[in-house]
């Protein structure tokens, strides 16, 4: 059984693999901020902050981020009709 001491014991033991893993959560925690900011930039102030203090939870923060956040709405124009999803239905001609 796992139990916090021997948690602490071995992050002390094992420093570099320690400021190794809190860098990797630093860094893809304040990228998924950054993109939340950026992206949604017309979301309520207090809305942003409270996913952003979210996102700092490693891991289940992040599981929560994406199983809970609204993903914006999707655009309505498909684009060309030979690329869009429409295109197999364009046209009355069989190929």
């Amino acid at each position: 059984m796992v139990n916090a001491d021997r948690v602490i014991d071995f992050f002390l033991g094992h420093r570099v693999f320690g400021i190794a893993l809190v860098a990797v959560w630093a860094f893809v925690s304040f990228c998924m901020v950054t993109r939340l900011w950026v992206l949604h930039g017309r979301e309520r102030v207090l809305t942003k902050l409270v996913w952003s203090l979210i996102l700092l939870v490693p891991l289940f923060g992040w599981l929560f981020f994406a199983a809970f956040y609204q993903p914006p709405e999707a655009l309505s124009w498909t684009g060309r009709a030979e690329h869009g999803r429409d295109a197999p239905y364009i046209g009355g001609g069989h190929v």
